[in-house]
């Protein structure tokens, strides 16, 4: 018998990649990375900022649905008596006149269980403009918060709440400025409009329809002329007066809306009325001779955190600008900014 020898079959050798192909594999994925992230950046950015428009609409639109049924927009403390004493921000004000809270010292059951046990705050005590509030307060973890969400009482009556946003757009922010006190504090602990940045947004409304100014009380020491202009600006200066304010605690020393010192000083009601008036009213550098775009307006600072920061929109790194009211493109250059702002009324 034939023997065949054996044959014996080889499998085909692994290859294994070298150090160069790994290398180069390498370089490839970073250089994608590298390609994407800012891309992927931008998007976050622009979902941030259309969640805000949003949101900024939606409380708008609550505000005009108020404005129908009472004939003014929400603010249970009358304007005077923030302006004069400011111990709350105009958001917070205008907050617990849409969603309850709070109840007025002119209401019929203000005296009465279960109002009488909640917390009272007195605005410009003693003066003619004195006006009481009772705030509806717990303890949540360590430090006192107001509720919202029950439904204001206006003019002795109860109403469903105007305005119901997600539970994280309406957070207490951090490191308010306490105007009466010119101290960092929260006493109360009021949800304020929280944008998708972590910032609380402002509110302005109309205190009165004409009047030879547009803007005052942007500064605290500010009380000339309150009488005669259609904003006042004294219940956004809790939160730009702020050295670190919301999730970014961000400083609000670089806001123009906040008086500044350097590289030149700043006119933060000027400035103000360029970033609320109309386009078409007015001289471009004579602000306070224009017309609002609406009867109220609602401001998020946007990505960098800062209202209207001197390092944004006309201003730079390497030029800072404190003032825009004195810009030729008039109202114009405040579309260059990253905030957001939303108009609502006439």
């Amino acid at each position: 018998m034939t023997r065949h020898p054996s044959v014996t079959r080889s499998s085909p050798a692994t290859r294994a990649f070298t150090l160069m192909e790994m290398l180069v594999v390498i370089g490839i994925i970073a250089l994608l990375i590298g390609i994407l992230l800012p891309t992927l950046s931008r998007v976050q950015q622009k979902a941030k900022r259309s969640q805000t428009e949003n949101l900024l609409q939606e409380f708008v639109n609550a505000c005009t649905v108020f404005q129908q049924q009472f004939g003014f927009y929400p603010g249970i403390v009358p304007e005077s008596s923030l302006a004069a004493d400011p111990k709350i921000s105009s958001m917070e004000n205008a907050l617990l006149h849409l969603c309850g809270g709070a109840i007025p010292q002119d209401d019929p059951l203000y005296n009465t269980a279960p109002y009488n046990t909640w917390t009272e705050v007195t605005f410009a005590q003693n003066t003619p403009n004195q006006f009481k509030i009772r705030l509806q307060t717990y303890n949540a973890g360590t430090s006192v918060q107001t509720k919202l969400g029950d439904g204001p009482r206006i003019r002795g009556v109860q109403y469903k709440t105007f305005f119901a946003p997600k539970a994280n757009d309406l957070l207490p922010a951090q490191g308010q400025y306490d105007v009466p006190s010119a101290s960092v504090l929260d006493p109360y602990g009021i949800p304020d409009l929280i944008d998708s940045w972590g910032q609380p947004v402002l509110y302005l409304r109309q205190a009165r329809p004409t009047a030879s100014r547009l803007v005052a009380g942007a500064t605290t020491g500010d009380n000339t002329n309150l009488n005669d202009c259609m904003f006042i600006a004294k219940g956004i200066l809790p939160y730009v007066m702020s050295d670190a304010l919301g999730e970014q605690l961000g400083s609000q020393a670089d806001s123009i809306f906040r008086p500044m010192s350097t590289p030149t000083p700043s006119d933060p009601a000027q400035n103000l009325a360029q970033a609320i008036r109309n386009t078409s009213v007015g001289g471009p550098t004579a602000p306070q001779d224009g017309a609002p775009r609406g009867e109220i307006v609602a401001i998020s600072a946007g990505k960098d955190g800062v209202y209207f920061s001197k390092y944004d929109g006309a201003g730079s790194l390497t030029t800072p600008k404190s003032n825009i009211y004195n810009d030729p493109r008039g109202p114009k250059v405040c579309e260059e900014y990253d905030d957001v702002r939303v108009f609502g009324g006439g």
